[in-house]
């Protein structure tokens, strides 16, 4: 099994204390059937921002708490513990933070102060596997500005969001270097956004582009430049998803340990079965498995090796693994598990998307790690 640091673990235990001061009460709101707004949730953001957990990978010097990756992931973990966890601030792609001039003043500041919510459009209904390709929005030059063209999906965070970067290409030449980010108000009169309900009540955004004008200053970085940038925030993202994964996992387990240990059938408690144990012991194996691989690859990365690998396996592996342990708790609780009013149930609806967001399992296990395999073979 993996050991956590000290310090890492004086960590965990203060999320925990934040989650149960202030999340759990929302995921008892939630249970019961209520609709949480962000509102909801600016408590328990506040708390976290106060005890220093605010821009958890963000320099120090930009007012973050410049954290390892492994001390992210622990995070992670334990705030996903939760069904309504911290919505922690301050995240961003480094690109961002090399912001100087007007484009500080105007995207970074704002987003450093918490004044301003932002997020990101890259995948296109063309294929969102595969983007270096299929990204067909196009930004052509004008004057002293851009007129950007095209349509993305599955946007997630644009109801909070004021500005969104999109990826578009600024030549019609299918190749990652042509691809470049923009900055695009929410309120421009030429993006349209339709919302998508999802499994597990999220909502995605389709965002249409209809000769949607910005200035100069609205490109970020050098020209094709978007594309690396992309890869980046794709490569933590992956990580962040398999440490939520593990942290949904192993409250799972708690949950189907705890009502084993209490549930009585043909005249002896569940724990005693051997199928359940069987079930029970599976779930540890896997997470235990899952968590050790995850944090020896964070620390990898910790010391400043590629890990792109590394991120996509394990997100391939943990949620692959978090889908078998729900379904098993589900199982063991039976008819209970299978309401709204447990928790198990929102979470066998939104894990579901957990294996295509990011990477589907299959592209990442036939397009990056098995060309990898052949590669080094």
């Amino acid at each position: 099994m993996y050991e956590l640091k000290e310090e890492t673990r004086a960590l965990v235990d203060l999320v925990r204390r934040i989650v149960n001061d202030h999340q759990m009460r929302l995921e008892s709101r939630k249970l019961r059937g209520e609709k949480l707004t962000s509102a909801d949730y600016q408590p328990g953001r506040e708390a976290a921002r106060r005890a220093g957990l605010w821009g958890l990978s963000l320099p120090r010097e930009l007012g973050g708490a410049d954290l390892s990756l492994v001390d992210r992931l622990a995070i992670i973990e334990e705030n996903r513990k939760c069904l309504t966890p911290i919505r922690f601030g301050g995240e961003t792609l480094p690109d961002l933070l090399q912001l100087q001039g007007e484009q500080k003043t105007r995207y970074l500041d704002p987003f450093l102060s918490d004044a301003t919510a932002i997020c990101f459009a890259l995948t296109e209904s063309a294929g969102g596997s595969d983007p270096a390709r299929n990204t067909l929005t196009r930004a052509a030059r004008d004057g002293d500005g851009w007129i950007i063209n095209g349509s993305k999906i599955w946007v997630s965070d644009f109801d909070d969001a004021d500005r969104v970067f999109v990826f578009a290409r600024e030549t019609r030449e299918r190749v990652a270097s042509s691809v470049s980010m923009f900055a695009v108000e929410k309120n421009n009169p030429g993006l349209v956004a339709r919302a998508f309900p999802m499994l597990g009540e999220y909502t995605t955004h389709q965002l249409t582009f209809d000769n949607c004008r910005v200035d100069e200053v609205a490109r970020i970085g050098m020209e094709g430049t978007g594309f690396k940038a992309a890869q980046d925030a794709l490569n933590a993202t992956r990580f962040s998803n398999a440490a939520a994964t593990i942290g949904i996992a192993q409250r799972c387990y708690d949950m189907m340990v705890q009502h084993a240990k209490q549930r009585n059938l043909f005249g002896s408690l569940l724990s005693d079965k051997q199928a359940i144990q069987s079930m029970v012991v599976d779930s540890w194996i896997e997470i235990q498995q899952n968590r050790l691989v995850m944090y020896s690859c964070a620390e990898k990365d910790d010391r400043g090796e590629d890990t792109r690998v590394e991120a996509s396996m394990t997100k391939l592996t943990c949620t692959e693994m978090v889908g078998r342990v729900i379904d098993r708790a589900i199982q063991i609780h039976g008819g209970a598990g299978c309401t709204y009013e447990s928790p198990l149930a929102h979470w066998y609806d939104s894990q579901r998307m957990s294996r295509i967001w990011v990477g589907p399992s299959e592209v990442l296990k036939y397009r990056v790690l098995a060309r990898h395999l052949m590669r080094e073979g």
